[in-house]
C-alpha cells in the first residue's frame, strides 16, 4: 500500500553572521505554528512572517520592466516599499522596526508557481543580504512556501 504523504510545510529560516543588520543570530519559522505568507503585489514578491510578537518581511523585486521568475538575481540593492523599480533587482529586509537602507544582496528563486489568477502557490528560494557594504556580515536565508 502506498504511504500517505504529509502536506508540504512552509518554512522560513535565516542565519546571520556577527554584526549583520537588520537580522541578528538565527531563526526558524514553520507554519501552521507561525504565520507565513508569500504573495506578489505590484511585481514585488513579499515573504511575510508573523510569530508571536516577532515579524519578518523580505521583499524581492526584479529589474525594471521584468517579472520575477526562476533563476539567480545578483547585485540586488535596497528598494524601499513604494519606491520605483530599479535598473537591477531589489531587496527590502525588515524586522522589529529595523531595516537596512544600503543593501547588497543576491537571491535565487528555485521555484515560483502561480495559480490561474496569479496568486503564488509554491515558492522555494534563498537569499544572501549584507548591509552597508558588499563584503559586510551576511544574513543567509531560505524560504519554502506551499499554499
Amino acid at each position: 500500500m502506498p504511504v500517505a504523504s504529509a502536506d508540504p510545510v512552509s518554512t522560513v529560516a535565516y542565519t546571520s553572521e556577527d554584526h549583520a543588520h537588520p537580522l541578528k543570530g538565527s531563526a526558524s519559522y514553520s507554519a501552521p505554528g507561525d504565520e507565513i505568507a508569500v504573495f506578489e503585489s505590484n511585481g514585488v514578491l513579499w515573504i511575510d512572517v508573523q510569530s508571536g510578537l516577532k515579524d519578518l518581511n523580505v521583499e524581492l523585486s526584479p529589474p525594471a520592466g521584468e517579472t520575477l521568475h526562476t533563476g539567480t538575481y545578483t547585485g540586488a540593492r535596497f528598494r524601499g516599499q513604494g519606491d520605483p523599480a530599479l535598473a537591477g533587482p531589489g531587496i527590502f529586509v525588515y524586522t522589529g522596526g529595523l531595516v537596512c537602507g544600503d543593501d547588497y544582496a543576491d537571491f535565487t528563486i528555485d521555484r515560483l508557481d502561480r495559480s490561474a489568477d496569479g496568486k503564488v502557490t509554491d515558492y522555494d528560494g534563498t537569499f544572501v543580504q549584507r548591509c552597508g557594504t558588499p563584503d559586510g556580515p551576511a544574513t543567509r536565508g531560505e524560504v519554502h512556501f506551499h499554499a
